[in-house]
């Protein structure tokens, strides 16, 4: 067996942390993807134990700022740049999709 080939269990294990919001709660979020918009840095996250189906397809977009040891999280409040985001991110997961790194991975060599 390849010991570099991840299960799903190993990628969603590495890809966990804790974000805790304004009243102090901490809950778990899978990062599902950060990508490049109008040179900004936007990350992807879902619920790692969704409560319900909505919260299942409920995707939370943060700002990254910093670098290194001081980069932090920022929520987006601004509707308007929070659509444009997601659509840019809809758009570049749809890319990968159809890339031929996507086809290689799903053995439609």
């Amino acid at each position: 067996m390849d010991k570099d080939i991840l299960t799903e269990e190993d990628y969603e294990e590495q890809n966990i942390i804790e974000l805790e919001d304004d009243e102090g709660n901490v809950e778990k979020f899978l990062h599902v993807a950060t990508i490049d918009y109008k040179g900004e840095w936007y990350c992807f996250f879902q619920k790692a134990d969704p409560e319900s189906e909505d919260e299942e397809d409920e995707i939370v977009i943060f700002l990254l700022k910093g670098e290194g040891e001081d980069q932090e999280l920022l929520p987006l409040t601004d509707e308007q740049l929070m659509d444009e985001v997601f659509a840019e991110f809809c758009n570049q997961y749809e890319q990968y999709l159809n890339s031929d790194e996507a086809m290689k991975l799903d053995g439609a060599d």
